[in-house]
């Protein structure tokens, strides 16, 4: 064995057991993130309170929503009545006063 060989040799022994290394521990850290193992199981109260949780947080999103058509229905109203006021006001004034349509054409 020459002494190419050797260094190839001790190279890729320390870097192969480092890599070896990394990967398992990646792998361990996976495993940890993906949920408890498998033997253990979550307590029946937690399970409980998770999805009354939940179904507040649905009654939550109908009831901004409802709120929000709501408001947007009434702002709708209201731009439609300042409309209605507005024309009937400037029908009204160019109507009574005939240079007041020459005054707004200019």
């Amino acid at each position: 064995m020459g002494p190419g060989e050797t260094f190839s040799f001790i190279f890729f022994t320390i870097f192969g057991f480092a890599g070896f290394n990394a990967v398992l521990k990646h792998r361990v850290k996976m495993a940890e993130i993906k949920g408890p193992p498998r033997g253990s199981s979550v307590d029946l109260a937690t399970q409980a309170a998770i999805e009354e949780l939940r179904q507040e947080v649905r009654q939550l999103r109908d009831t901004t929503m409802r709120y929000d058509m709501s408001f947007d229905t009434a702002l709708t109203r209201m731009e439609e009545r300042v409309d209605r006021i507005e024309t009937r006001a400037y029908t009204t004034t160019a109507t009574s006063d005939p240079l007041a349509r020459l005054r707004t054409e200019q």
